[in-house]
């Protein structure tokens, strides 16, 4: 077992989530899917429309969401291969890890779908203000579906809402300094 996970409060918290009530194991599944790569685009079209109540131009306002989520989802594979991690199911195996979905082994941090879901929670928090409160409840639940799942590790969750968050506030200044300089300020 790699040494930041040797003391991962994993187990901890995968057994305060974990029921196997149909309704409870749906939420969680529910919920992990939401924070998808695909799913994310579809929110960010569906919260942009909720704020701003315009099509024309939704996929121009969507922009710099979608830039963020293909970002995030690119440095996330990228960390994966560096760091090659274990998932809790290869090192505690079936008898220990509660699995709901597919079952996964390897290249565990960071979580891509905890980068996704913090990566459109703050870029939409920057760019909105506080509408953006549902979003930033779905990344944190999303981050405890991937352990309530089997998925990914505590650290795993944290390193991807660091990674989505960091991700959202380089693609929120650069949007920011675009509008800048289409209206003709100086950048500062």
């Amino acid at each position: 077992m790699p040494a930041l996970y040797q003391h991962d409060p994993f187990l901890f918290i995968q057994g305060l989530l974990w029921s196997d009530a149909l309704w409870t194991r749906a939420f969680w599944a529910t919920i992990s899917t939401a924070c998808e790569g695909w799913a994310m685009t579809v929110i960010a079209f569906l919260f942009v429309y909720w704020r701003t109540r315009r099509l024309r131009g939704l996929v121009l306002a969507t922009l710099p969401a979608l830039a963020a989520l293909l970002l995030a989802g690119i440095l996330v594979q990228v960390v994966k291969e560096i760091a090659a991690t274990p998932r809790p199911l290869a090192v505690f195996g079936p008898g220990t890890v509660h699995v709901l979905l597919e079952p996964l082994r390897t290249k565990g941090f960071p979580s891509g779908h905890s980068a996704s879901a913090a990566a459109l929670a703050v870029w939409a928090l920057h760019r909105f203000g506080r509408p953006a409160w549902p979003l930033l409840v779905l990344a944190f639940l999303g981050g405890l579906s991937r352990i309530c799942v089997g998925a990914h590790w505590t650290f795993d969750v944290l390193g991807g809402w660091a990674l989505g968050a960091l991700v959202a506030l380089l693609v929120r200044a650069v949007e920011s300094l675009l509008a800048r300089r289409r209206s003709g300020g100086a950048p500062g």
